[in-house]
């Protein structure tokens, strides 16, 4: 069924807010609805709702207005309440997150509310059901361009994501400083959950390939990530080919562009990397690119092997269900260094 027209009012939009709280993933790939909104209405401030962690992913972005963050001690029930008065002056609301939070904070607005479908129950099927046989499900691009379809826009294109002068010139200097022979591989070892995660001992044997062939590494984590890395750590640590960046968001996005291709697992750093211009191997484990969530844009390598268990999950896990983590483990650095070459020569 064809989604009903919305007709701007007389004048066009005057305020719109686009909401996507969390988490990092999810935000950068909501950047083509918000440029899209953007090039339809010049004329309007554009808001954008986002927890105070991910702020600086759209801080920057010269589409957006006002940012307005959700700080960390200001989320309870009575806070969300409170903070939907804000929302009052805007006569389009587009919530592109459909969680309780962001429907509390729309919830009984007089202005129009644009939602993006969740694909909920076919996601379920590829998790729970897949005797099924569900077909895959849009990706979050598609999906987060569908609720802009009662207005007739199209939010076209992958991502691009700005970071601000200040990083980029950080990262320009840091670059200079450091001076490695050729533009250096960006490696993303990280991820919030175990089950996405490439064993570290891959992510080593991967890493020494690439130093034998004189290839630099700079490697991006939190600094909470490379404390569990330690054999990892103490390879880059100990190599003045190789470095490792546990910034803030806006350099790290900054460094990013500096380098010739990366390696990710499906973590937000594998859309933060595609979204600064990088061609990507993405390492799929307990989840799968069916899902929805592989890197956007031409160019990519996403490595899943699609054991009969895959995918096990929507988000991650802590560990494998079954024990043997087969989805990961059966990842070689062969398969990983070929497809890196491929992006990245």
């Amino acid at each position: 069924m064809a989604p009903r027209r919305l007709d701007p009012p007389a004048g066009g939009f005057r305020e719109i807010a686009v909401v996507r709280l969390s988490s990092l993933g999810d935000i950068v790939l909501t950047l083509p609805v918000v440029h899209a909104l953007r090039a339809a209405y010049p004329g309007a401030k554009l808001h954008y709702w986002v927890k105070e962690e991910f702020a600086d992913l759209v801080r920057f972005d010269a589409a957006i207005d006002h940012v307005r963050v959700l700080e960390k001690d200001a989320r309870r029930l009575e806070d969300l309440v409170s903070m939907s008065a804000e929302l009052e002056s805007c006569d389009l609301i587009v919530d592109l997150h459909g969680n309780s939070r962001s429907r509390l904070l729309t919830f009984r607005q007089k202005a129009a509310v644009l939602r993006a479908p969740s694909h909920r129950v076919a996601r379920w099927r590829w998790v729970k059901a897949r005797w099924s046989a569900p077909a895959p499900v849009p990706s979050a691009l598609q999906r987060y361009a569908a609720a802009l379809a009662p207005l007739g826009l199209a939010a076209t294109g992958p991502p691009r994501l700005s970071c601000g002068g200040e990083a980029e010139a950080w990262a320009a200097e840091w670059m200079r400083a450091w001076a490695p022979a050729g533009a250096p591989v960006a490696m993303c070892p990280g991820a919030r959950h175990a089950t996405k995660c490439w064993p570290e001992e891959r992510w080593c044997e991967l890493d020494a390939r690439l130093a034998a062939a004189g290839r630099p590494r700079l490697v991006f984590t939190t600094a909470a990530e490379k404390r569990v890395l330690p054999s990892l750590a103490a390879r880059i640590d100990g190599d003045p080919a190789a470095r490792w960046c546990c910034e803030p968001l806006p350099r790290m996005s900054a460094l990013l562009s500096h380098a010739a291709g990366a390696v990710t697992h499906d973590s937000g750093l594998m859309h933060l990397s595609a979204a600064r211009g990088l061609r990507v191997v993405a390492l799929f484990g307990s989840t799968s690119p069916v899902l929805g969530f592989a890197p956007a844009g031409e160019g990519h390598e996403v490595i899943c092997r699609n054991e009969e268990c895959q995918p096990c999950t929507l988000h991650g896990l802590a560990a494998c269900p079954r024990g043997h983590f087969d989805c990961m483990k059966r990842i070689t650095v062969e398969h990983v260094a070929a497809a890196l070459e491929r992006i990245a020569p």
